[in-house]
């Protein structure tokens, strides 16, 4: 199923670009607090949400509003996640901790992509098209192969919120 045309696609993804742009530009000015960990956790928070709400129903108006806000609060993921390196890691380390941190990150993607596309596909796309998924959820959540990309966004929001909330509790905070 289509949501939108090619052409609205460049044109939203355009326009959503300039969420990083708001969002650099609100660390700027405020600043990340008291705790940069705890605006890092506050962040992710956020992100792990808008996964679970933009997957509700496949509307553009909820992906939209969801991409914004996410790529607004990527800046500030970022800058607290440096700001906390800074301050841990000595300063005759911080090349080499930082590069191996670059490493694992820019790793990590295609590892992701390559396990959790035949997740996708082999379990959670026909759970949802012709799987007991149809019948135990279908009637609320949609049928489809579509909806089955968002039963895995839902589930790995909720995953990554529980984890974050857990991590929150941490008294160190």
């Amino acid at each position: 199923m289509l949501l939108v045309s090619v052409q609205v696609w460049g044109a939203l993804w355009g326009g959503l670009s300039l969420g990083c742009i708001i969002g650099g530009l609100a660390v700027a000015r405020r600043r990340l607090g008291r705790s940069p960990l705890r605006t890092l956790f506050l962040a992710n928070i956020a992100m792990w949400s808008i996964c679970v709400v933009f997957t509700l129903q496949a509307l553009i108006v909820l992906l939209a509003v969801g991409m914004l806000v996410s790529l607004c609060l990527i800046p500030v993921v970022e800058a607290a996640e440096q700001t906390i390196l800074q301050q841990t890691i000595p300063p005759e380390r911080q090349g080499r901790v930082f590069g191996f941190a670059q490493s694992v990150e820019q790793a990590a993607s295609p590892v992701t992509a390559l396990m959790i596309g035949p997740i996708a596909q082999f379990f959670f796309i026909p759970f949802m098209t012709t799987g007991a998924g149809v019948d135990l959820i279908g009637d609320w959540f949609g049928t489809g192969a579509d909806r089955g990309l968002a039963l895995l966004f839902r589930l790995a929001g909720l995953i990554g919120l529980v984890v974050t909330l857990l991590a929150l509790r941490d008294a160190s905070l």
